[in-house]
């Protein structure tokens, strides 16, 4: 059987979980803003991680409310239901603190996210102006296509080999 104090010990790790989040936003978003594939991509892993994590402190948290009668109730409905004092305004400043470190990590990611799909959007432009710019190649000599040091696209002639001597 579930108390309150298992359900505030709840909500102090999804703020503890919330806070690693966070951490790992922050450095997400100044490998995006540096372009640094390798620190993104370790950073995504490790959300990936923590968000199994929320996951389960999640189903836990549907499982306590029930349990204690605050089944299908928002926390402020929650908070209005204890009837202890010191409870209600425990769990009232705890609430406070998950909403704005949830709040803060939200910001993170949208930021994060904008520039990523920002950069998704220029490479698209780019790969369409390319492809505007590659002279088109005849089927089969595909693979005469070659770049100068500048980037230019050259589609040359094939070559044919013959031996002179037979």
């Amino acid at each position: 059987m579930y108390t309150l104090d298992d359900f505030i010990d709840l909500l102090e790790n999804l703020i503890l979980l919330f806070d690693d989040l966070t951490d790992v936003e922050e450095i997400k978003l100044e490998a995006v803003k540096n372009k640094d594939m390798d620190k993104l991509n370790d950073c995504m892993k490790e959300e990936q991680v923590y968000l199994l994590q929320f996951r389960g402190l999640d189903k836990k948290r549907e499982s306590m409310q029930k349990e204690l009668g605050f089944e299908n109730m928002k926390f402020a409905q929650i908070i209005a239901n204890i009837k202890d004092k010191q409870y209600r305004e425990e769990f009232d400043d705890i609430y406070r603190t998950l909403r704005e470190t949830m709040n803060y990590y939200q910001q993170l990611h949208n930021s994060a996210k904008s520039i990523i799909e920002f950069n998704l959007t220029s490479i698209d432009k780019a790969i369409e102006i390319l492809k505007q710019q590659t002279p088109s190649v005849p089927q089969g000599n595909q693979g005469n296509v070659t770049y100068s040091p500048d980037g230019q696209v050259h589609a040359n002639k094939p070559m044919n080999f013959t031996n002179k001597i037979i």
